[in-house]
């Protein structure tokens, strides 16, 4: 699975540094994780499932990691990483 930061790019800059904190942790979870996502179809593409890992830092800082799968390629696209609101 390729992962690219190119999705926090379009958001403002105060919100891309609060989640640019936990890409590196963000990376770690998609490379380690044995739990399974919490999967579901994504309402905005009919041809896509949307996975949402969660995880916490070293520091014990809970977050968010989501995944777009293309159902028809079966590609996986890093969409977002984020912390609880």
């Amino acid at each position: 699975m390729a992962y690219s930061a190119s999705g926090l790019n379009q958001k403002p800059q105060r919100d891309r540094k609060r989640r640019l904190k936990y890409y590196k942790c963000a990376i770690d979870l998609l490379r380690n994780c044995t739990i399974e996502p919490d999967t579901r179809p994504n309402p905005n593409g009919r041809h896509e499932i949307v996975h949402r890992f969660a995880g916490k830092t070293c520091g014990g800082e809970l977050f968010y990691v989501q995944v777009k799968q293309d159902k028809r390629t079966d590609n996986k696209y890093f969409i977002s990483v984020f912390p609880p609101k």
